[in-house]
């Protein structure tokens, strides 16, 4: 019998401290740390991109050009396709703010032509036939995805001929600037998919030479044009 009270007495001791340990004040709560997000933009990334271009091109002909001389300006439209590829690499600036550099090249079809109404024998062509682009970029993120601004230098090899009584034909590497406005989402860790726009000003370039008749080519020419691409990117 006195070993069953002992018993008794023992747990009821217990079950009083575990009542008062109950009341005594709580202490401060951890919490685990909030980890900042992961930076999951920055690196090298590479792909294709294609899509279409348009814009004008235009030849002013100086007084001691030997056809056209004192014709003053001709104007036409250009247009057609745009593929190539880009390389770039992006440096994710706190979780929101990205800052990147981009170079890209691509064959175009964009081309046209015009007759001059003074002289309508006579054709006046442009041909874009590849176009390259270095540009820095600045976006801001949104989780998956980036809305960017980019801008920089552009090239190209511009193809430029008279075609008629008189003919002449002249490639040159035209240099100028572009500034372009998009946006990308990434759906997987690894594939980006995006959608930008671009204006392009390639300058404006001195011809020169001679006629296939002997006579002497004395031109002006610029080029200016925009471009919507569909992008596809694989960040490594």
């Amino acid at each position: 019998m006195r070993t069953t009270t002992h018993v008794a007495s023992i747990f009821v001791g217990i079950g009083l401290t575990a009542a008062q340990a109950a009341d005594l004040p709580r202490g401060p709560v951890m919490k685990a740390p909030v980890m900042a997000p992961l930076p999951i933009w920055q690196g090298w990334y590479s792909g294709i991109h294609g899509g279409w271009g348009w814009g004008d091109a235009e030849r002013t002909f100086d007084a001691t050009d030997g056809i056209f001389g004192g014709l003053g300006s001709v104007s036409h439209d250009i247009d057609g396709g745009i593929f190539g590829g880009h390389i770039g690499y992006n440096w994710q600036v706190a979780p929101n703010y990205l800052f990147g550099l981009e170079a890209s090249i691509a064959w175009t079809g964009i081309d046209g032509g015009a007759t001059s109404a003074v002289l309508p024998a006579f054709s006046i062509n442009g041909d874009l036939e590849w176009l390259a682009t270095f540009t820095p970029r600045i976006g801001w993120i949104s989780n998956n995805w980036l809305f960017y601004l980019k801008g920089g230098l552009a090239g190209g090899r511009v193809e430029r001929s008279v075609v008629g009584p008189a003919s002449f034909s002249r490639a040159d590497d035209a240099w100028g600037w572009t500034a372009g406005v998009g946006f990308e989402v990434m759906w997987s860790p690894n594939w980006i998919f995006g959608i930008e726009y671009n204006y392009y000003d390639l300058g404006d370039d001195n011809l020169g030479g001679l006629y296939n008749t002997g006579a002497i080519v004395a031109q002006h020419a610029d080029i200016k044009f925009s471009s919507v691409l569909a992008r596809i990117s694989y960040k490594y």
